[in-house]
């Protein structure tokens, strides 16, 4: 029992990318007969399932659109306070020394990439905040304290578009990550005994991967116990509906 990750996979994690986030629009594909050698060949067997979020329609290289927001930081003041609350969660900064507007944009944009919270903020050197999903189709919610310090042009964008209906994971923890709260499931394409399975975006095509394809997979055996994936019967019939329940990916500590 080992997972396969592919080269582009590997190479993106030691970049110090997040597998969360490079598989933010992700599809399960069960295949029957046995595992290629490496992630990077094409796959072989036959597609049985495609694992979406409650068995959706996910088409080649749909995405969801990442939420944004914008802050405009206009007093600055010496010693004045300018509060955000993003997720519920009050993050509070304090303009001592005196800065002006941009140093102290800067400085809250800071802040908010320092507290682990799934955005990313910049202000690109302007008094403007740019507050912006850091995973596609996770949406985040965001308000203004009661601090002193003035913050204008408040606005929050909804999440554009209908979200994907790929499947995600949730926030990484313990040395593990673990599928999100939504139903992953999918309707049988073709009948057959479930061999592998293989984590891709809807952007890959399944061919070989290469250094122009550059496909993000992880692989794994499937089988009723001891295997990667574990389902309760790996005999699988044309529209019968195959749903995960549990799942976890483990970082071995060595």
């Amino acid at each position: 029992m080992a997972l396969k990750l592919s080269t582009n996979l590997r190479t993106a994690l030691l970049s110090g990318d997040e597998l969360r986030r490079i598989f933010e629009d992700a599809i399960i594909n069960v295949y029957s007969g046995a595992a290629p050698a490496t992630a990077d060949l094409a796959p072989t067997g036959t597609l049985l399932v495609s694992i979406t979020k409650a068995s959706g329609t996910v088409s080649s290289g749909e995405i969801s659109t990442a939420q944004e927001a914008l802050v405009s930081v206009d007093s600055h003041a010496s010693g004045e306070t300018f509060i955000l609350v993003l997720n519920g969660t009050s993050y509070t900064y304090t303009n001592t020394p005196d800065l002006d507007a941009i140093p102290v944009a800067a400085a809250i944009a800071a802040m908010i990439n320092a507290s682990g919270q799934p955005v990313i903020a910049s202000h690109a050197g302007t008094v403007n905040i740019y507050i912006r999903s850091k995973i596609r189709g996770l949406a985040f919610t965001l308000t203004k304290g009661a601090g002193t310090g003035t913050m204008t042009t408040f606005t929050e964008a909804a999440v554009a578009n209908a979200i994907s209906d790929a499947v995600r994971f949730g926030a990484a923890s313990d040395g593990a990550i673990a599928k999100d709260a939504a139903v992953w499931s999918g309707v049988a394409i073709a009948a057959g005994t479930a061999g592998y399975f293989r984590i891709v975006n809807s952007a890959d095509d399944h061919s070989l991967d290469s250094s122009t394809k550059l496909y993000p997979r992880l692989q794994g055996t499937v089988g009723t116990s001891g295997t990667d994936m574990v389902l309760t019967n790996t005999t699988i019939a044309i529209g019968s509906t195959q749903t995960i329940d549990t799942a976890v990916i483990t970082m071995p500590a060595s």
